[in-house]
């Protein structure tokens, strides 16, 4: 296809001529509209380059963020149940503690 490109920009570069019938004019205005047409194509081949490169990157940063996510999510559960069990731990030793001072003061 590149190669078929290159031939008709030669043809076109070389038939740059002064055009006198309306037959060749038709020709000059064929070739740069041929011309406009592949600038565009390679303009848009371009930018879908481009695009497709960007977002595979957003798609790899998209799992990255969704793997984080979900490993913040299991440490904030894993902390959430320690500090549950703190919680539990810290009345059942407060408890024992009022118990125990309950029992030495009644004692006296």
């Amino acid at each position: 296809m590149k190669l078929k490109n290159s031939l008709w920009l030669l043809l076109i570069a070389a038939s740059v001529v002064q055009a006198e019938t309306p037959a060749e004019i038709e020709l000059l205005s064929a070739q740069k509209a041929y011309q406009a047409a592949l600038s565009s194509q390679n303009n848009s081949r371009t930018k879908f380059s481009q695009l497709q490169i960007q977002l595979e990157s957003a798609q790899l940063q998209l799992r990255n963020a969704q793997d984080n996510v979900t490993r913040l999510q299991n440490d904030f559960n894993q902390a959430e149940q320690q500090r549950q069990q703190a919680d539990s731990s810290l009345q059942a030793a407060g408890a024992r503690l009022d118990a125990a001072w309950q029992a030495v003061h009644h004692n006296q």
